[in-house]
């Protein structure tokens, strides 16, 4: 009998990409019918619950009993056993987590009390990068703190409402008193997640206002801003009168060079 009746053709190249893949060639034997039947993984001196739990553990959707038996090897009925064992055994451990059979497969799932704070975690990790405007609004937080959302936007020239709202989400900022008696404005203070993310110790490391100071050309450029001398050109064009969307979601930076106003446009408009 010639090699290719007993491999069925296949080459030795071929036996090795079969086994990397887990088909023919791989560990396994040629069924009564003619069909390759992969052999199922070994499992003697395993701890089967142990390795439920762990495929639970890992998968990010529910496993259903004949996906677990599958991957395993193990008697389905079996399988049914160790899921239904360990979900008693997680209800009686009375922890943090739980196992749960959803829509026909199991999972491992958070218990509803830690809801919120899980929530809180996933904010404040999702989109870590912070857009111009929320970077604006929290350098004058940083260097002015205590400070209210009014004076915020009076220095920056434009609502910051939605800014603020963004960067008390992310903690960076918080709340840290009132202003004075009833009435008076909520005042503001950056956050130890504002000195872990920028790298500071304290906020007496926090660099000298006069390494950002302006030119005389800028300064001279801002004050013809303020004064609406600013010619067409300076103005880029700017559109009509209204704040971005960045002030109230969170979005490009509605501050365009030369300031002054609500973005109320380029020179000229009143």
């Amino acid at each position: 009998m010639s090699h290719d009746e007993v491999t069925g053709g296949r080459s030795p190249e071929a036996d090795g990409y079969w086994a990397r893949e887990g088909g023919p060639g791989a560990e396994g034997a040629i069924g009564q019918d003619g069909a390759w039947q992969a052999e199922p993984p070994p499992s003697s001196g395993v701890d089967k619950a142990s390795v439920v739990e762990a495929l639970l553990f890992v998968s990010p959707e529910p496993l259903s009993v004949g996906a677990i038996s599958e991957v395993t090897g193990f008697d389905p009925g079996a399988t049914r056993e160790m899921l239904n064992e360990l979900v008693e055994s997680y209800r009686e451990r009375d922890g943090g987590l739980l196992i749960r059979e959803v829509g026909g497969g199991f999972g491992i799932y958070a218990v509803p009390e830690a809801a919120p704070f899980i929530s809180r975690l996933i904010r404040s990790q999702v989109n870590p990068r912070l857009t111009r405007a929320a970077l604006e609004t929290l350098a004058i937080v940083a260097y002015l703190q205590p400070v209210s959302r009014g004076v915020v936007a009076e220095i920056r020239g434009v609502q910051s409402e939605g800014v603020m709202k963004t960067l008390e989400d992310r903690g960076m900022v918080h709340e840290v008193g009132k202003g004075g008696p009833p009435g008076y404005p909520m005042l503001y203070g950056t956050t130890t997640r504002f000195l872990e993310r920028f790298g500071l110790k304290s906020l007496d490391e926090l660099p000298d206002l006069e390494e950002f100071a302006p030119d005389d050309a800028t300064i001279e450029k801002i004050k013809r801003s303020l004064s609406w001398e600013l010619i067409e050109e300076d103005a880029g064009g700017r559109g009509e009168a209204g704040a971005h969307p960045e002030d109230t979601v969170v979005g490009r930076d509605s501050v365009e060079e030369g300031g002054g106003g609500t973005d109320t446009g380029g020179a000229g408009n009143t």
